[in-house]
């Protein structure tokens, strides 16, 4: 789930002076901003340090450099900072600077938490609801969620929302999951666009309205939220809430696919194999049921099937194809994870 960003503006640039090759790139009150938080900082100012992790965190007045941004989150951690504890736990989950530790992450993370950091407490939930760095108890992960969506945080309000129409670390209950991922997707939370999408497709804790679903699906997926996509796609298949369309269908499945979803990948291969919304290719049927069938049991079945009416030739190259589609990705999906961990890095800034 991603985190809320935190906004943090400089002083609008007055004038323009010449910079230093080091300094390319950047503003220079940027410049100006770094060099009077260095002097702070090495007097012991846990806000100025607190600053100085964020420049090198994000290259402001001076070259990124995730290892001292660390230094300088730690220093102003120990002081007591709530919100280099927060970035600081952040740093150990996703490895920015210094080995990932989820033991440690939470450790920071309960630290902000305890003073009332509403993004502490929706990762320190999420840890316990994952079982991230502690052990796994749902009711502790509610219990911080709901300390944070009290104050208004969208993540931890679609995390309750999940909990409640799950029954996790709470009594299950559709209605009060519907209220927490209508909150969240006020402030455009595309997990609980999903969420609430499922809601009204199945109808809990609201009336069944398929169109509806549709809506908060597209919401979603045009956030680039898997789930939703793979929805989304379904429902271009069956005519749920939209006229049937096996072109769109394909789109949406693909784009699900490509972040390595299986249930898209097992939805490709039907594609393929029938022609629906695509060009029928036995071969790139087998290759996406090969590559689904890691974790889906639908895709095993289904490439099983398959092969008994495929030629030795043809069964070669389905599993060359297995390996180029694979690579092709983990490409995407490094790419991906270089923007969430892009996302990560813009949640340290100071903010909401």
């Amino acid at each position: 789930m991603p985190l809320a960003a935190r906004p943090w503006l400089f002083a609008v640039v007055l004038g323009l002076l010449l910079l230093s090759p080091a300094h390319a790139g950047m503003t220079p009150d940027e410049v100006k901003a770094f060099e009077g938080y260095k002097a702070k900082a090495e007097k012991g100012d846990r806000v100025a340090q607190y600053n100085m992790g964020v420049s090198y965190s994000q290259g402001l007045g001076v070259a990124e450099d995730q290892v001292q941004s660390v230094s300088w989150y730690r220093k102003a951690a120990e002081q007591g900072n709530a919100d280099a504890q927060f970035n600081l736990g952040v740093c150990y989950a996703q490895g920015l600077g210094v080995a990932k530790d989820f033991v440690k992450a939470v450790s920071w993370f309960r630290k902000a938490a305890e003073q009332g950091d509403r993004l502490a407490q929706t990762k320190l939930g999420y840890c316990y609801l994952k079982g991230e760095g502690v052990a796994k108890d749902a009711v502790q992960a509610v219990s911080w969620f709901l300390k944070a969506a009290k104050r208004g945080c969208p993540t931890a309000q679609s995390n309750l929302g999940y909990c409640y129409l799950n029954g996790e670390g709470v009594a299950k209950d559709s209605v009060q999951a519907v209220s927490w991922y209508r909150k969240a997707v006020e402030q455009g939370v595309a997990f609980a666009q999903q969420g609430l999408g499922c809601c009204y497709l199945n109808g809990e804790g609201v009336a069944k309205d398929a169109v509806q679903a549709v809506s908060w699906f597209l919401k979603a997926a045009e956030q680039g939220d898997a789930a939703a996509q793979t929805n989304l796609g379904l429902c271009y298949v069956k005519g749920e809430g939209v006229a049937k369309d096996a072109v769109q269908a394909v789109s949406w499945f693909r784009k699900a696919a490509e972040q390595g979803v299986a249930s898209a990948q097992t939805s490709m291969g039907y594609c393929y194999v029938k022609g629906e919304g695509v060009a029928k290719d036995e071969i790139e049927a087998y290759a996406y049921w090969n590559l689904a069938g890691i974790t889906d049991e639908d895709a095993r079945h289904n490439l099983a099937i398959l092969e008994k009416n495929m030629s030795s030739d043809a069964r070669l190259l389905g599993q060359q194809r297995t390996k180029q589609l694979q690579k092709e990705i983990e490409g995407r999906l490094e790419t991906l994870d270089d923007l969430r961990k892009a996302v990560e890095r813009e949640s340290l800034r100071k903010g909401a």
